[in-house]
């Protein structure tokens, strides 16, 4: 169990993404969006990411009856026009009619082209692209953008300007402050680092960016090695104290003091998984006082002791002729 699994949330229906690549193509760029996809997984609560990527020519042919509406990104670069063989081109007519929300990066907005379809949809097109797309009447946008969400068809310019884009499609079904954070979060938007914690996103988004919730956030972030009380806390802030406990209530059904422990949680969480710290370190560095302070509250959050979880992060590290005695590793 992670610690941002502590936070229950009700169930969304999974979303389903297809990253397909022209033939021969590397899966680098690829895997850069499924990344951000999720890591959208990781913060946002209600997201349920499915991604996969492959070769457009090794994708099963679909039916047209599918019911399924996943999106299909079709990933060209900046560089190459998007060539389809002819025993693609059914396939990839029936992917563009299907997808929900069928997106276009780079060389692929001349998929278009190949498929015969959407005559009048607008186009974001790299300026490399730019005479080969009004050579044959494709019709990019006048306003230059990096990306352009059309209807039935969105477009980027470039694997780059793709990440921008899911990045809004994001916030358009679960609110710009999510999508915000998922930017801070995998370093897309400046912000500041100590609220791009999974704990901290997830009690920002129960708390909807309250700027209160947030700057007392960020103080449990600089003081974790001295805890503050809460009395402090709120006069840091220039708050009364029940002010500060009765907005962390409303907005995030839990108090002040409870936030702060997780936080202290995921962040011996971390050191436990991450360094080679004992764990006398890691309560000093979290300010439970003690070890066994420390084991109560992971046994209460996390059903588990910080020794189970050292012991796990050294028996994943372990090449695998190693694993077995990886378990029995002590370094605590």
């Amino acid at each position: 169990m992670t610690v941002h699994s502590l936070l229950s949330h009700p169930a969304a229906p999974s979303d389903q993404v297809a990253i397909l690549l022209p033939e021969g193509a590397p899966t680098g760029a690829g895997q850069v969006l499924a990344d951000l996809l999720l890591a959208a997984n990781e913060v946002i609560p209600e997201a349920q990411f499915r991604v996969t990527i492959q070769p457009l020519s090794q994708v099963q042919h679909p039916s047209r009856d599918d019911p399924r509406r996943a999106m299909s990104i079709f990933l060209g670069d900046i560089r190459a026009r998007w060539r389809v063989s002819r025993q693609d081109r059914a396939a990839l007519q029936v992917l563009l009619q299907r997808s929900g929300q069928p997106v276009l990066v780079g060389g692929a907005v001349f998929l278009l082209r190949e498929a015969g379809m959407f005559d009048k949809q607008a186009l974001a097109v790299h300026s490399n692209f730019a005479a080969a797309a009004e050579e044959e009447a494709l019709h990019a946008t006048e306003t230059g953008a990096p990306y352009h969400l059309g209807d039935p068809v969105h477009s980027a310019v470039s694997p780059l300007a793709a990440l921008r884009l899911l990045q809004e499609l994001i916030g358009r079904t679960y609110g710009a402050f999510m999508a915000d954070a998922l930017g801070e979060y995998v370093g897309l938007d400046a912000g500041d680092s100590r609220l791009q914690s999974k704990v901290t996103l997830d009690i920002l988004h129960r708390a909807g960016g309250d700027s209160l919730i947030r700057q007392s956030l960020s103080l449990m972030q600089q003081n974790m090695e001295e805890p503050l009380s809460i009395c402090e806390l709120a006069r840091e802030q220039g708050v009364s104290t029940r002010k500060l406990q009765r907005r962390f209530r409303e907005r995030t059904g839990g108090g002040p003091q409870t936030a702060y422990r997780l936080l202290r949680i995921e962040r011996a969480h971390q050191l436990l998984t991450h360094t080679s710290l004992n764990l006398y370190e890691i309560v000093a560095a979290t300010g439970f006082g003690t070890r066994s302070n420390l084991s109560r509250w992971f046994h209460k959050q996390l059903g588990v002791s910080p020794q189970m979880v050292r012991r796990r992060a050294y028996s994943e590290m372990a090449p695998p002729c190693c694993t077995d005695g990886a378990a029995g590793l002590k370094r605590v």
